[in-house]
């Protein structure tokens, strides 16, 4: 909702500039150089956007968070559309990668008066793919895409006429020239302008990526050997077993625990019905204090890890004593790799799952 108040905002503040500034520029003939000039700082503007967005996959960070434990565990049918596909994407470092470059290589492009053309014709389509996948998985940005969509279409106007004539063959096109923009005609004013262009786009570039690379490192890095997927084997409350219909507390037969740097850590557990919460948690020595949230009372577990893939979870949950004995699960999407050819795989009725 705020999204769609502030793009209402600066559309009703742009209308009532232009009339304001109508009504004082009366003598003028026409805003030519002026709509020059709004076309060059669009482009920059695409250009800067192409390369942030571009660089979040090229260093695979945007959705690589879906690889995390915690999204490892929940029931595909309990997946958001977003998450759908972001864990889609995430999957896949070579593809983000590949859809990173291309986005990546449009804002280059962009940045050059030769070549913008080009890379505006690149945006177009990487943006329209992005803007469709935004609007039909219900992901929360669907106006920013639109909006670089809408500019990379605009500032292609100009050439429509001569791109139609190519694509369909109909006649020669002759070279397109551009309203020259306010201020061109000054030296020093075009020298200034390029300069700061591709500083800003220089500096933006680097901060970006060096932020991507340290994402890279804090999603992937394991800071303690209780972070992965943990099953549960035995789960005892008030020193009973477990049943699957108990509640109060419900036994935890899935635990996960991301165990990384930053806003990445999360304990997850899943109960027999497939839910899962989660939690935030701290180490303490051998004890891990969760909380749903960051104002409630810490739950206090007490761990114990007994060789790589054994994990013993002890404590008071729901005013319960409770015990669990883990063992590390291995997620079979780990063995998925790039290949260009298929093993041959048995014709049984797990062979139809896709």
């Amino acid at each position: 909702m705020a999204e769609w108040c502030l793009h209402l905002g600066w559309i009703l503040v742009a209308l009532l500039i232009t009339a304001v500034w109508t009504a004082l520029d009366r003598q003028r003939p026409n805003y030519r150089s002026l709509a020059a000039l709004l076309l060059v700082f669009a482009r920059f503007g695409l250009a800067v956007s192409m390369l942030l967005y571009g660089l979040a996959k090229l260093i695979p960070t945007q959705m690589a968070y879906m690889m995390l434990p915690g999204y490892q565990i929940q029931m595909v049918g309990d997946v958001s559309m977003m998450n759908t596909l972001w864990g889609f994407m995430g999957a896949s470092d070579p593809y983000s990668m590949a859809t990173g470059l291309v986005e990546f290589v449009a804002g280059v492009l962009l940045l050059w008066r030769r070549t913008w053309l080009l890379g505006a014709l690149i945006a177009i389509v990487a943006m329209g793919q992005v803007f469709l996948l935004n609007l039909f998985y219900d992901v929360p940005v669907k106006l920013v895409s639109g909006a670089l969509l809408f500019i990379a279409v605009a500032i292609t106007t100009p050439y429509w006429q001569s791109l139609a004539r190519t694509v369909f063959q109909r006649g020669t096109s002759e070279p397109v020239v551009l309203w020259p923009a306010s201020g061109s005609g000054r030296r020093w004013l075009r020298r200034t302008g390029t300069v700061a262009k591709f500083t800003i786009a220089g500096v933006v570039t680097v901060l970006v990526a060096t932020f991507g690379v340290v994402t890279y490192q804090q999603i992937r890095h394991r800071e303690s050997d209780i972070d992965g997927v943990w099953r549960a084997t035995s789960f005892t409350v008030e020193g009973q077993q477990a049943t699957l219909q108990q509640t109060s507390p419900a036994p935890w037969t899935n635990v996960a625990i991301a165990d990384r740097v930053g806003d990445y850590t999360s304990f997850v557990t899943q109960v027999p019905a497939g839910y899962v919460t989660v939690y935030q948690f701290e180490i303490r020595g051998d004890r891990l204090e969760i909380k749903k949230h960051e104002s409630d009372p810490p739950t206090v577990l007490n761990f114990r890890l007994d060789g790589p893939d054994r994990l013993m979870l002890t404590g008071t949950v729901d005013g319960k004593h409770i015990e669990g004995d883990y063992q590390r699960r291995h997620m079979q999407r780990s063995e998925s790799h790039f290949r260009l050819i298929q093993p041959e795989t048995e014709n049984g009725p797990a062979s139809r799952l896709p």
